[in-house]
């Protein structure tokens, strides 16, 4: 998994590559902070979310658009953005980004109503999907010896899983001595100090303006993504409605119109002779299984802690501190993985699927440190891997193509996350329900049962009225209900992260080129 896995790096001629200096490195900050950024701010709105119901009061429709209209862009945008780091430049992109998510951030602090958050909070997640192509095109280009450049990835990606467990003590703190509105306004000085340090520490802007956007791939991509992430996101909300299943459907069938017209269009906005590459096409995939097995777990234990162990939501944010900060340890870990090969790969995935299994079958009976210390091995074994899978899988592309290449990871990456809400958070309602239908008393009036197993929260209202006894035993089968949800979970998680190592041990040397 060495070079297999960083990727090479041409000089040209056998010459040495040259070693990059104090000031590339200080630049590698500017591209980092703003990843970071968007972390802390993905984690800490969910917090805030309490207060601001409170403040701004929203509808239900209005708190989930609040919540998710920012992920929904950024995917939808991110193929977009690919292509703009070769037409306007990956310095003046970041740059112009930065602007943009410092400027909506000071909107979204002082939003009088939830419209204005709403549409706030869409400006933050447009700017947010410049970020990763830009970032990476410029760490592409900078970072000429291969060593080098896998410390800047391994940095780069180190800067998203920092802020994702930087977010909730600091988003707590904040909330808990400021407005809702603080949790957007700590960017504004830190966008500021970006756009002021920016032209004197990222390298020289290079733009190609014989690149052209083809506005109707741009309106088709956008669309696409958008109904499918949308579709997918409301089939894990809500079930599969006929509004779910219908934007689902329309997604893919935009897709296909899309692909066919990157085809044919002399200026495609995606470059489909990336897939001709069988390495960048099977990274590709590979990505998006172990995000499909991977994502839905995060929430089911954060819900598992809070409505069967009790746990106040900041005490499991606690708890979930522990395997965000080995995700963060293990990436920034991950050029020291790359040395030991494929048997190291394949080893340290071996031990998160065994960790996961040992959580599973734990799950009931396991003690706090010890779910905390399960859920930390498992975080520290994959996230090298991933980290690795996807500087593998941009090394694949010509260095020209660096935007787009990641501007694919990043929507394989976020499809493959929405798909494992929908598709396992279906899956994970279904056992919910049927073992809290088979453990809840015979006596209770099976309309109460079907209500307390309408969502992994939903027994607590439907027991309002039993006798104790009976509101007692419900719990207890919702309890045992979200319990084997959970275990099911870690298994398909086992399941996943095991094949995935059988593969890089069994058929990694076939994918070195």
């Amino acid at each position: 998994m060495s070079t297999a896995v960083t990727g090479e790096r041409h000089t040209g001629g056998g010459a040495r590559a040259p070693k990059a200096t104090v000031r590339q490195w200080l630049g590698l900050t500017i591209m980092v902070v703003p990843l970071f950024m968007l972390a802390t701010d993905v984690t800490a709105l969910y917090l805030a979310m309490p207060a601001i119901s409170a403040d701004l009061a929203p509808t239900g429709s209005q708190s989930l658009w609040i919540l998710h209209i920012g992920e929904f862009l950024t995917a939808a945008t991110m193929i977009t953005f690919g292509l703009l780091t070769r037409r306007i430049g990956a310095r003046r992109l970041l740059l112009w980004a930065v602007a943009a998510y410092g400027l909506a951030s000071l909107t979204a602090a002082f939003a009088a109503d939830a419209e204005m958050l709403i549409l706030a909070r869409a400006v933050l997640g447009v700017g947010a999907a410049a970020f990763t192509p830009a970032g990476l095109v410029m760490i592409r280009t900078t970072f000429q010896d291969e060593r080098q450049y896998g410390i800047a990835f391994a940095l780069f990606m180190a800067a998203f899983t920092g802020g994702m467990a930087a977010g909730p003590p600091l988003g707590g703190f904040i909330l808990e001595h400021f407005w809702w509105g603080a949790v957007f306004l700590i960017n504004v000085p830190i966008a500021a100090v970006l756009l002021l340090g920016g032209p004197l520490l990222l390298p020289r802007n290079h733009a190609d303006a014989t690149v052209r956007i083809d506005l109707a791939s741009v309106l088709l991509s956008v669309a696409a993504i958008l109904a499918l992430v949308y579709g997918m996101q409301e089939i894990a909300a809500s079930g599969p409605d006929m509004i779910a299943v219908l934007s689902t459907v329309l997604g893919t069938l935009l897709t296909l119109v899309f692909l066919r017209r990157q085809a044919r269009t002399a200026h495609p906005l995606l470059d489909l002779a990336l897939f001709r590459s069988r390495v960048f096409s099977v990274l590709l995939v590979v990505l998006f299984l172990l995000m499909l097995g991977t994502t839905f777990v995060d929430m089911l234990m954060a819900q598992h802690l809070q409505m069967v162990r009790g746990l106040s939501p900041w005490e499991a944010g606690l708890v979930l501190l522990a395997p965000a900060i080995a995700a963060t340890v293990g990436t920034a870990a991950a050029p020291l993985v790359a040395r030991g090969g494929r048997a190291t790969g394949g080893l340290l995935l071996g031990i998160a699927g065994a960790a996961g299994l040992v959580l599973a079958l734990r799950l009931p009976e396991s003690g706090v440190i010890e779910l905390a210390a399960l859920l930390a091995v498992t975080m520290l074994m994959v996230a090298p891997y991933i980290t690795l899978l996807s500087q593998r899988l941009i090394g694949a592309a010509p260095v020209e193509k660096t935007g787009p290449a990641t501007a694919l990871q990043d929507v394989a990456a976020s499809l493959g996350g929405a798909a494992s809400i929908a598709l396992m958070g279906a899956g994970a309602l279904m056992i919910h329900r049927t073992v809290l239908g088979s453990a809840a008393p015979g006596g209770l009036d099976p309309e109460v049962v079907d209500a307390a197993g309408e969502s992994f929260g939903a027994a607590p209202a439907a027991a309002v009225g039993l006798e104790a006894s009976d509101a007692d035993a419900l719990l207890h089968a919702a309890d045992a209900g979200l319990t084997a949800a959970t275990q099911a979970g870690y298994l398909v998680f086992s399941l996943v992260v095991l094949l995935t190592a059988v593969g890089i041990v069994v058929f990694g040397r076939r994918f070195k080129g």
